[in-house]
This record gives C-alpha cells, structure tokens and sequence, in this order.
C-alpha cells in the first residue's frame, strides 16, 4: 500500500484550502482567475496518486546553456546527446535509476517518451529521475511549449544559466519571476564558469544572487559549475541531491504552484488585505458599524414609506372606527355608516384568500378583519419621493457594507445592490398584504353599547308613538280627552322621547370616544408588524445577499492570504 506522503508535510491543508477558495471565487462569479487553480487541483489529484516516493529533477535553460552537457555531467555518461548546432534537446529527455520503480506511470503522466536507464550507483539519489527538457528560448515554439508545460508539473527545477545571459530576460521575466513560490525546490546553477577568471566569476555569481533577491528567490541556491572540467559538479550533485532526498520536493513543489495560482487569483480580484495596527484596526471597525447601522435604519424606513406601512396604519385606525360607530354609534345614523366602505377593504388588504381553510371563521359578519392573505393591495403606488429616496439609502448602505473590497469589487456589488433595490416594491407589498392584521373580535363592551343604543332608541320610539297617539285621538279622532302623566310640569311622552335621544347620543359620543382611543392602539401594533414585515423584505432582498457577497470575499481574502503565506511543508 502506498501512502501519501504530502499528507504528512502539510500539503494537505493548502490543496483544501484551494479548492475552498476555488468553490468561494465560483459562488461570487469569478470564472477566469479560477482556470489556473483548478489546474493546479487536477494535477496535485494525479501527482498525489503517482509515485510519490519518486522526485522528478527537471534541468530548464536557454540556448547555448549547456543543459544536456550538464545533464551527462550529472549522470557520469553520455546520455544527452550535444553538439555545436542549437538546440540539441527536441524531446524531454528522462534518465531513471533501475531503483525508481514506479517511475514508468509517472512519466507517462509527463508524456515523456524518451528514456535512458541506468543501473549503476546513483548519486543524485535512488528515486530521482533527471529530465533534459527543450530550451526555453528556442524558435521553435513547440520546444518553449514543452519546456513551459514541464516546468509546471515537475518536482525540482535546476535552471542552467551561462555568464553570458545569466541576467537573460526571457529566462527571469517569463520564469523565475512568476515561479518565486517555487524557491524552495529550486537550484540555478551557473554554467560555463571555466570561461572566467576567478575574479569575474565572483563578481557574476554575487551579481546574480542580487538580482535573485530582488526578484523573490533569494532562498534558491546558486552553484557555479563547470560541465566541461567538471568544477563544481559534485556541489550540484549534492544540493539537488538534498532538495530531491528529502521526499518533500513533490508536496513543496504543488504547495508552490497552490501559492502561485492564490496569489494569481489575488491579483485578479485585487483582495489584499490593509495593514492596521491593532488599535487602528479596532477603531475603523466601530466607527464602520456605527455608520451601517446608521444607513441600515435609514434604509428600513426608506422602505417603510415606499411600503405605505403610514397609509396602511391610518386604514387600520379609520376601518377600527368605521365599525366602531356601526356597533356603538348612535342608532338612528348608523345607517349613514353602513353605506360607507371599509377602508381597509378599500385596499383589499386583511381580507383577501385566506392562508388555511381553519382561519375561515377567523373573519366575522361585522366585517372584523381575519389573519386572511392577498396576493397584491389597493395601495397607491409610492412617489417618485419615496422611490428616491429607498434608491439612495440603500446605495449608501451598499457602499458601506463593501468599504472593505478593493474599489472594482465594491463597485460590483454596489451595483448588484442597486438592482436588488429597483425590484423591492413588488415584494414590500406582498409583505404588506400578507402581514398578520390579527383576528379582530368585537371587544365586549361593544355588546352592552349596542344594547344601550337599543333601549335608548326603543324609549325614544314608544315616547314618540305615545305622542302620536294623543295627538290622533284627541285632535283627528276627537273620541276622548287624555290626561297625560307628567313628571313635573314635562308629559312623560316628551319625557321618553326627548330622553332616549339624548342618553343616545351621549353614550355614542362617548363610545366613540373610546373606539377611537382602541383604534389608535391597534393602529401602533399594526404599524409594528408591518414594519417587522418590510424590515424582513430588507433583510432578505437586500441585506442578506450583500453581506453573504462581502463575507465571501473575506473569506476568499483570508484563504487566499492563508495559502500564500503558508510556508510550513515539511518544518515539522
């Protein structure tokens, strides 16, 4: 049974923390940084499973370098074939200990064809395979290709470089400069050295170190070399001996491109993180949530008021009242209220399908109002005023909330916000329609007013008719002469007529009084569920989809940083 080595160095945690990071930029709409680091899973997927004792030694330079005389030089034979003509190297070309045992699928894998083995002692160590690859500057583009390709999937780069164009461009600009995550399982050595003095060999190996450093590979070792008199071959062997021998080059070597297809990604998207010291940091913070909270509360009322959550609670106040004087208003004029419409009904709002054939009795015979839904109100539609100004606090709450992402990713997801914002009306009033107006039950006093109303209206009523009938029998009938009672000098008739009345009138005043003091309260409740309502319109419509994005982007920056900085394969 193989087991997997890298697992053991703390490849593991990079990969998963970019394939994480890949799924991340997938979720925010990143399609075109995301190629490279899904190159990078694919290929860690194969090489994990393909001989992971065995380290891939691959020699990379430039015409004239000398790569396939080093490659001889290296092995002790002639393996490589070498001329005077350039370039000599068409084919990768693959020199592999009978000790590599497992090395057939892993260069099948390269799609390395040519092969040389040796059987002999092996001083570069007994499961490294040593690859001549195609100058990287030939004009045939197929060779630079090959060489491209290759550096990208094997193990340890030893870059070839003459006196001549060691500080050579093409070799630094398209190379070593994008290949800086990959110092650890790197080795440049300095061909040709024999052609200098001692003196100018110093002064180009110094030289060629600072331009290293400056380039971010100051860790990558630098040994001058001689293939034609074999002067520093032996260093070679053992530093490239010691990078292969470790086991580790291959997880260094994918934790390198991890690193580089991250900080490719980071690039891209522009997530680097700022500096702040700690108290710096602290402050920013509060002083940010401060101000969104601020632009949160402005926009939920902005919302409020395109809602008519206003409107709808004067409704509610008005329909209370419009009941209240059909049940305890004065009896004579309650006919006037019945013709008028509810205005509630009017907005064809608590009244509409009910959301359960349970809540079917919720709603009463009066008209009281059940915990009934409807797909769209009556509402007028908001003002241009309202419009505007749900418009503009929700782009300032955007813009808040994606304070943090550099400017073109802020600017994408503002924008985004700002079309979630066009589109809130057909949802802020579904939730108006839908809110719970609670199942209105005629409050108990309602019952003894009517009653009151009843009796005050029949005492009028017989007063009245005890008038009338004197009046016909005395003056029309002229049968009989009445001595009407009287409580004092007021014939009772007058009494019961003129008093019920009154009393009516009175207790429908006051019953009024008190229904308008309920239809207040309930109007306040009312107002509260539906802004508990808008507010969660906001939340879903708006909110939530703009922090999801701006936590996704954190998140994306701190998996980015965390591969990028982490250098700890094999420290342990």
């Amino acid at each position: 049974m193989t087991a997997d080595h890298n697992d053991a160095t703390g490849l593991a945690p990079v990969l998963e923390d970019l394939e994480h990071a890949v799924d991340l930029a997938g979720q925010l709409g990143v399609q075109d940084g995301i190629a490279p680091a899904r190159d990078v899973l694919a290929q860690a997927s194969q090489r994990r499973r393909l001989a992971p004792g065995t380290t891939v030694v691959a020699l990379l330079g430039a015409t004239g370098s000398g790569k396939s005389s080093l490659t001889n030089a290296l092995t002790g034979s002639e393996v490589s074939r070498t001329a005077r003509t350039r370039p000599t190297t068409t084919q990768p070309l693959a020199v592999v200990p009978d000790t590599a045992a497992e090395a057939t699928a892993l260069l099948d894998w390269l799609d390395i064809s040519r092969r040389v083995r040796v059987d002999r002692t092996w001083t570069l160590g007994e499961a490294t395979v040593l690859v001549d690859l195609p100058d990287i500057d030939s004009d045939e583009p197929g060779h630079r290709a090959i060489a491209e390709r290759m550096a990208g999937k094997v193990d340890v780069l030893v870059w070839v470089l003459d006196p001549e164009k060691y500080a050579d461009g093409v070799v630094h600009r398209d190379f070593l400069i994008p290949m800086a995550a990959h110092a650890e399982v790197m080795v440049v050595a300095l061909n040709q050295v024999d052609r200098l003095t001692p003196e100018s060999r110093d002064a180009v190996v110094s030289d060629l170190k600072r331009i290293l450093e400056r380039e971010g590979l100051g860790r990558t070792s630098v040994v001058s070399v001689s293939a034609h008199t074999g002067d520093g071959v032996e260093t070679l062997v053992r530093t490239v001996a010691s990078v292969a021998s470790e086991r580790l080059a291959s997880a260094r070597s994918l934790a390198a491109h991890a690193r580089r297809a991250a900080k490719d990604l980071g690039d891209r998207t522009g997530l680097i993180a700022p500096v702040l010291t700690s108290t710096s940091e602290h402050r920013v913070e509060v002083t940010q949530a401060q101000q969104l909270q601020q632009s949160l509360t402005a926009l939920r009322q902005a919302a409020a008021g395109v809602a008519g959550v206003d409107v709808v609670t004067r409704a509610v106040e008005a329909s209370d009242r419009h009941r209240a004087r059909t049940r305890v208003g004065w009896f004579w004029l309650r006919w006037i209220e019945r013709l008028r419409r509810d205005p509630l009904r009017a907005l064809h709002l608590g009244t509409g399908r009910l959301s359960s054939p349970g809540l079917e009795d919720a709603q009463h015979s009066d008209g009281g109002l059940g915990p009934g839904v409807v797909d769209l109100s009556s509402l007028p539609p908001a003002g241009p005023a309202a419009t505007g100004r749900l418009r503009s606090t929700a782009h300032v709450y955007a813009m808040e909330a994606s304070s943090g992402l550099p400017d073109d990713l802020a600017t994408q997801a503002v924008l985004r916000s700002d079309e979630r914002a066009e589109n809130l009306a057909a949802p802020l009033d579904r939730a108006v329609s839908a809110a719970d107006y609670g199942s209105w039950k005629r409050p108990a006093w309602w019952g003894a007013a009517n009653v009151l109303q009843w009796v005050t209206a029949l005492t009028a009523l017989v007063g009245w008719v005890w008038l009338v009938a004197i009046r016909v029998l005395e003056d029309y009938l002229l049968l009989i002469t009445i001595d009407v009672p009287r409580w004092g000098r007021v014939p009772w008739p007058a009494v019961l007529l003129i008093g019920g009345l009154l009393i009516g009138l009175v207790l429908a005043g006051m019953g009024t009084f008190l229904a308008r003091f309920q239809a207040r309260r309930h109007g306040r409740r009312v107002a509260r569920r539906l802004r508990l309502a808008t507010d969660e319109v906001v939340d879903t419509e708006l909110i939530e989809p703009l922090m999801t994005e701006t936590k996704r982007w954190a998140e994306l920056a701190r998996t980015l940083d965390r591969i990028i900085s982490n250098d700890t394969i094999g420290s342990h």
